[in-house]
């Protein structure tokens, strides 16, 4: 029997993304697997998480991942300084250096494109959003002054709105990260059978707060949490 699982923000933690795929999930290829987005920026392996995801689907597995607003930066970094700009501010380094980019080109706007087309091109074939059953998957939120999901799409990835657009959602459940919550707050989102939207963002990077540094996934039929603490040092 299938199983339909979400995970949220990973940003470059592949070991937690790991332990989450391949010892709390236990992923086989029949399940359903969507991420929320931020795989890149800040953790200390974002190439390492970006492959694995590919070789995941190369395999047949199904993972349906989305936009984040981190990978939104990049694609916007390659022709525009003020976004490469916006990018070094939120993380980037760490992207550029993991794909090999020396220290002293990290500043450079070019850099972006020692990034290998078939990964820019991954970034670039990703959706802002995925409607699929009850569930409406999307990285930041859906504000509700959209007239469509499609009419602001900075919106989809940058928002901090907890107010969501009612019309656009017909009912579903909005499932969203970007915005790093405590397990105590999320655990409480997805107890609540009143709740019309979840955030699954665990802060996974931030492994040094003590409130945040997890992994968080949900299982869709059952609302079961599965957490991975980073215990990842430096």
């Amino acid at each position: 029997m299938s199983r339909n699982y979400v995970i949220g923000d990973i940003h470059g933690c592949i070991v937690p993304f790991r332990e989450m795929i391949e010892e709390k999930l236990r992923l086989e290829k029949e399940d359903v697997l969507y991420l929320l987005g931020d795989y890149i920026d800040r953790g200390p392996a974002v190439k390492e998480v970006i492959d694995k995801i590919l070789k995941l689907q190369e395999e047949g597995y199904q993972l349906f991942p989305i936009i984040g607003n981190h990978e939104y930066m990049l694609l916007k970094s390659i022709n525009n300084p003020g976004y490469f700009d916006l990018w070094h501010m939120n993380g980037c380094i760490a992207t550029l250096t993991s794909f090999g980019v020396t220290p002293d080109k990290v500043y450079e706007i070019s850099s972006v494109q020692q990034i290998p087309e078939d990964y820019l091109r991954f970034f670039s074939s990703l959706p802002f959003y995925i409607e699929a059953g009850n569930y409406f998957f999307v990285h930041a939120g859906l504000p509700p002054h959209l007239k469509t999901p499609g009419s602001s799409l900075e919106d989809l990835v940058w928002t901090r709105s907890e107010i969501y657009n009612e019309h656009i959602l017909a009912g579903k459940v909005l499932i969203h990260g970007h915005t790093p919550f405590t397990l105590n707050a999320i655990r409480a989102r997805v107890d609540n059978k009143e709740s019309k939207i979840i955030n699954l963002d665990g802060g996974c990077v931030y492994q040094h707060n003590t409130f945040l540094g997890n992994l968080v996934a949900m299982d869709l039929d059952s609302k079961e949490l599965f957490v991975v603490k980073n215990r990842v040092t430096g």
